[in-house]
């Protein structure tokens, strides 16, 4: 009997370390993606790293010149961007290709949809999304490529 409650007890310790141990890989991930968005191409978050600041800027005020015309494949759709963009596979923002800044509008796939973004649907239940800072200087470029690409705020 005695047995029995001792292994009872190590079993429900064992469990409790195996969650707290999920929560702590769970936070060096997100901190790790996070570090990830702040470098030159990221997800976007290159603007708020004081070493590309300047520099992203300078890149956007030059995208906003350029023309919506070259084609891009990301998740499974064909997607007219500016020229001389790229998307970044794994974060889903746009890049410009001649500095390799990352710029923050990013592109995801998604299950659903809402009318905070703007988005596109791919099929029955999937849709590519699309969503930027327009306080960042990157309303005019995010809404040449919605405009481009044919994105709503609404579900069709």
């Amino acid at each position: 009997m005695k047995k029995r409650i001792i292994l009872m007890l190590m079993s429900v310790i064992a469990l409790n370390s195996c969650y707290y141990a999920q929560q702590i890989a769970g936070d060096i991930k997100d901190e790790y993606q996070t570090e990830k968005t702040r470098e030159k191409n990221g997800g976007g978050g290159a603007i708020d790293n004081e070493k590309y600041k300047e520099g992203v800027y300078e890149a956007i005020k030059d995208i906003s010149k350029r023309p919506v015309n070259k084609k891009v494949q990301f998740e499974g759709i064909t997607l007219i961007l500016p020229q001389g963009t790229s998307i970044n596979q794994k974060l889903g923002n746009l890049i410009d290709s001649q500095t390799g800044y990352g710029i923050p509008i990013i592109f995801s796939k998604t299950n659903s949809c809402s009318n905070v973004f703007y988005h596109k649907k791919i099929s029955l239940n999937n849709y590519c999304s699309l969503s930027y800072n327009r306080y960042l200087s990157t309303n005019e470029i995010a809404q040449k490529i919605i405009k481009a690409n044919g994105f709503t705020k609404m579900c069709n």
